[in-house]
């Protein structure tokens, strides 16, 4: 795991060092256990070293083939190079270290492009060809790992793990249509990056720039893993086993101690049930809770530690953590970005840091096997679409129990409902931004001339694309998986423990699990208001029952007691300031609503939270 960065210019002169060293300080954070630059004729690679596999300086970066005609940097772990290793081996190839990353290099000679199929990991890579003159470069499957891009003036083409890294080499100027997509989404999705002319680069898909241009070519499609016929019991001892390849593959591939985030949720609970399995010591485990108890699962996480006799860390994050952190969260990851679990993720990944270099984690288990509140909400809602009486009482029922409990759900079910009369293909969307901003917040939150300008990228519309205009519970599963999971969870775990060195790695974001997740039908994880229903049938027995039956919480932080309380005046400083850069795009009374109504006892924290990181983000980047 690293942070890699680079230049290619278009007249094959050697780019400057001093900008290829000034984009390694923007990421060093990411490898804080070595520096490397390789500077040839038309390129210019950059790597920072955290060191996890063969810590030896023969397996530093960047690193050229064995006749020296490659040079690559590379971010992440191939999980299975031994593999591919000893079937270069017995092809002749001998080897100078033990990394993987050798591994790749090797792999590309021997079989181009098309090495990517043989990769089973978490990656971004750049691979610099000289004798064709081309540069390639990928990221895995899931978009576990970064890679921005951008064109400068005279034809370079620059890369990098982070947005930061590209600051150093060229201008970044907000895209507004991306400010619009994430006051709906509180992530910008990719291709986009928050500001104009930069991308990056999407999971599964690998660019090769030469003298003939640049061109993105999709070795991955989860949208077209067919659908299997299963037996549950049979499906359930499938999962078992993948799953438990997966931990184990994970903890292998480590010459460095590895633990594991662990909430009080059934997705780290199953990481740790199978990981003590394949380790000869005692595993550490390590846990961020709250002040108030009412989104705290520091003890629910006990009850795990308990049964699987870990070495348990746990830490608290306070409102004043907030406060003091909020510049430097909206600096470090760069573009608009609103999950407010980035703050706990961050505080988490710092101690963390300070005990191990590699930590495992639950993401992907809510994805793939159906494990969010929305899912079910969704599918009430089609059922209600579906009856005619209840599709006309829905509506107004659901608005006036929301405004008289003062109870999202129920406006949210109402939009969703309301949606789908009006245009089903939009309602999944409408439901998902319903937590930001969804299409009527939205027109009441900005000025007329931002609508106006932005309208060709409405988040709700975004959705409803996403998902092929669809109005399926299936496709929304496909949505989460292929936009919300890459430029949002996984955004935040990589920014937040890779700010400390720290290598997170996620058992049910293997890619043999994923396309085993999209093999089973629609049932087996979501049906009549029950959810990841086969994932808790496989995992009967091996993890306490009490985790199976306890209702989902989430990474969820008390936003809105904070901005009625030790946050206020923060809020109301940055969100309503006229002269202040979010003034050109929010109406100011708007948000003095949604403050007072908060301050009411609505939960509008969320809401504000986004408002508060755009704001400031705006102010830093105007």
């Amino acid at each position: 795991m690293c942070g890699i960065a680079g230049i290619k210019t278009r007249d094959g002169s050697q780019p400057p060092e001093f900008l290829l060293d000034n984009m390694s300080s923007a990421i060093a954070h990411r490898g804080p256990d070595g520096k490397g630059i390789f500077i040839g004729p038309g390129i210019g690679l950059v790597h920072r070293r955290l060191a996890i596999i063969d810590l030896s300086p023969a397996a530093a970066q960047p690193m050229a083939d064995r006749v020296g005609e490659l040079q690559l940097v590379f971010n992440g772990e191939v999980y299975n190079y031994r593999e591919i290793r000893s079937e270069l081996e017995a092809r002749g190839i001998k080897f100078r270290t033990q990394s993987d990353s050798e591994v790749i290099l090797e792999a590309y000679r021997a079989w181009g492009t098309d090495c990517l199929a043989k990769f089973r990991g978490m990656f971004a890579l750049a691979l610099w060809d000289a004798p064709r003159r081309r540069l390639f470069v990928a990221r895995d499957r899931i978009g576990k790992k970064p890679f921005f891009y951008a064109f400068g003036p005279k034809g370079e083409f620059y890369f990098a793990s982070e947005l930061k890294a590209l600051a150093q080499v060229m201008p970044l100027k907000p895209d507004w249509d991306a400010v619009r997509l994430f006051l709906g989404l509180q992530y910008v999705p990719a291709p986009l990056t928050g500001f104009a002319e930069v991308k990056q680069l999407l999971p599964g898909t690998f660019g090769l720039l030469d003298d003939t241009g640049w061109r993105v070519q999709v070795y991955n499609d989860w949208h077209q893993v067919p659908k299997r016929e299963w037996d549950e019991a049979a499906a359930a001892e499938e999962f078992k086993r993948i799953f438990e390849q997966s931990v184990k593959l994970r903890l292998l591939s480590a010459d460095v101690s590895v633990g594991a985030f662990l909430s009080g949720g059934i997705d780290s609970a199953a990481t740790v049930a199978y990981a003590v399995r394949h380790i000869d010591r005692k595993f550490q485990t390590f846990t961020m809770g709250f002040p108030g108890l009412k989104m705290d699962e520091r003890a629910e996480a006990k009850e795990i530690v308990k049964a699987f006799g870990t070495d348990h860390y746990e830490f608290e994050a306070k409102p004043q953590d907030l406060s003091a952190l909020l510049d430097e969260l909206v600096l470090h990851y760069d573009a608009p970005y609103a999950d407010s679990s980035a703050l706990p993720l961050w505080l988490l990944s710092r101690e963390t840091a300070r005990e191990i270099k590699v930590v495992l984690t639950g993401d992907g288990g809510d994805e793939l096997f159906g494990g969010y509140r929305r899912y079910t909400a969704y599918e009430s809602a089609l059922r209600i679409f579906a009856a005619p009486l209840l599709n006309v009482l829905a509506p107004p029922l659901s608005y006036y129990y929301g405004n008289l409990f003062h109870d999202p759900r129920f406006e949210r079910m109402s939009e969703t409902v309301r949606a789908l009369k009006l245009r089903p293909e939009t309602a999944y969307g409408e439901l998902f931004c319903g937590s930001y901003f969804g299409s009527t917040r939205l027109n009441r939150l900005c000025r007329q001339d931002f609508l106006e300008r932005t309208a060709a990228s409405d988040a709700v519309e975004f959705v409803a694309a996403r998902m092929g205009g669809e109005a399926s519970l299936e496709a929304a599963l496909q949505f989460d998986l292929t936009s919300y999971l890459p430029d949002d969870l996984n955004v935040k775990m990589d920014r937040a423990s890779m700010r400390f060195g720290l290598e997170a790695r996620a058992p049910f974001l293997d890619q043999e699990l994923v396309k085993f997740a999209l093999s089973l039908p629609l049932h087996f994880k979501v049906a009549n208001g029950h959810k990841k229903i086969l994932l808790k049938k496989a995992l009967h027995g091996v993890v306490p029952d009490a985790v199976l039956n306890r209702p989902k919480r989430g990474f969820q932080v008390p936003l809105a007691d904070w901005f009625r309380g030790p946050l206020a005046s923060l809020l109301k400083e940055r969100c309503l300031n006229p002269q202040g850069a979010l003034a050109q795009i929010i109406e100011l009374k708007a948000v003095e609503k949604l403050i007072r109504r908060n301050a009411h006892g609505s939960d509008h924290g969320n809401r504000l939270w986004m408002l508060l990181t755009l704001a400031t983000w705006l102010e830093n980047h105007q």
